[in-house]
């Protein structure tokens, strides 16, 4: 496996205008596995965050209150990627999350640290399960489970799904390289 380090995102979203509400990732060397970063940060918004939302992120109105502005953590994000020289496309479980978080910092493809590529997760282990003609339907923690992992911590919090989205990804590149 590649000696390199990539960035694994997600984004939580407040409902129903789909406002970034929580940026989460982990930096992780892809050999190692070694996750040498965690950076999570609530996004400040003014919007009132729906109790659906609250109760399934467990971000709360105070957290997004006192969060951070979107370009700020965008900063943090280009300054990461940087320090770790990391592969300039993101692991995503999906494929919405760069795209959304590029279209709501209104960045060009040009302009976008991510440009406009991603490593969707979500589609390997789709493709995994299409080759092995096993359902193929299911969300990140199931996934997990069905390739013998468990998922850590809390599901739909940023910063665990990005690490855990980190960890499938790893374990499905293994499977490619039996």
């Amino acid at each position: 496996m590649i000696d390199k380090n990539f960035i694994s995102l997600d984004l939580e979203y407040n409902q129903p205008s789909g406002t970034i509400i929580q940026v989460g990732l982990v930096v992780g060397n892809l050999k190692t596995g070694d996750i040498l970063e965690k950076y999570c940060k609530c996004v400040k918004v003014d919007e009132i965050i729906s109790d659906y939302i609250i109760n399934l992120t467990g971000v709360t109105q105070l957290d997004v209150d006192n969060g951070s502005k979107l370009q700020d953590i965008y900063n943090d994000i280009v300054d990461l990627s940087k320090k770790y020289d990391c592969f300039r496309n993101p692991i995503t479980w999906g494929g919405g999350d760069s795209i959304d978080l590029r279209n709501e910092l209104k960045l060009t493809d040009q302009d976008f640290i991510f440009g406009r590529r991603w490593i969707d997760a979500k589609t390997l282990f789709v493709s995994r399960c299409f080759a092995r003609e096993l359902k193929h339907q299911s969300g990140l923690g199931k996934s997990m489970k069905r390739l013998g992992l468990s998922f850590e911590g809390r599901k739909h919090n940023a910063l665990d799904d990005a690490l855990n989205t980190f960890i499938i990804y790893r374990k499905l590149l293994e499977d490619i390289n039996i």
